[in-house]
């Protein structure tokens, strides 16, 4: 297992064990709201952005979001908005 994962999933653990809000550990969070509207925090970047699918690298592994006209309305080093019509949400 790489150093990143493992650190990552240690500092899930922890958050979990303190019950700690999931983003103060750096744990990834993917809030969807309605089905118009994906946000993803304390992510590492994007792996693929086109208008029917969306990855997001994660410490968790890669987030994928497809739907229809997606696009980012959104995106800093800790968060990114996806907006569109979101048919489908997958951590792979």
């Amino acid at each position: 297992m790489p150093k990143g994962e493992k650190l990552s999933r240690l500092a899930a653990e922890l958050a979990d064990r303190l019950e700690l809000p999931a983003g103060t550990a750096g744990v990834m969070r993917l809030t969807l709201l309605g089905g118009g509207r994906a946000l993803v925090e304390n992510h590492r970047g994007i792996a693929l952005c086109t208008r029917e699918r969306v990855e997001v690298r994660t410490g968790a592994g890669l987030v994928r979001i497809d739907g229809e006209a997606l696009s980012l309305d959104a995106l800093d080093r800790e968060a990114l908005l996806v907006t569109g019509r979101i048919l489908s949400l997958e951590l792979l």
